[in-house]
């Protein structure tokens, strides 16, 4: 049975939005609920700013794959010489 690469996009971009929320989410809180000061600005700044630079590192990585490949399952999952799955499969 053959799988297409992008299929892992999925799971990725569920990652990502979730971690966008979550960014979202504590600047907000870091912003409306913390003290007010330079420290508290650069927090958010640093935290901003080292969360772009994993995602530009994780989107050039990305783009170093051919996502319209496709894979076996036989060439994922070991298999055993007897033709039967080490999993049981």
């Amino acid at each position: 049975m053959d799988i297409p690469l992008w299929i892992l996009l999925v799971p990725v971009g569920f990652v990502v939005a979730f971690t966008v929320l979550f960014l979202f989410f504590n600047v907000f809180h870091l912003a409306r609920y913390g003290t007010v000061g330079r420290g508290a600005v650069a927090l958010i700044l640093v935290y901003v700013v080292s969360y772009c630079f994993v995602l530009v590192l994780g989107a050039t990585a990305l783009l170093d794959v051919s996502w319209s490949r496709t894979v076996n399952v036989r060439d994922i999952l070991p298999f055993t010489g007897s033709g039967t799955s080490s999993f049981g499969l």
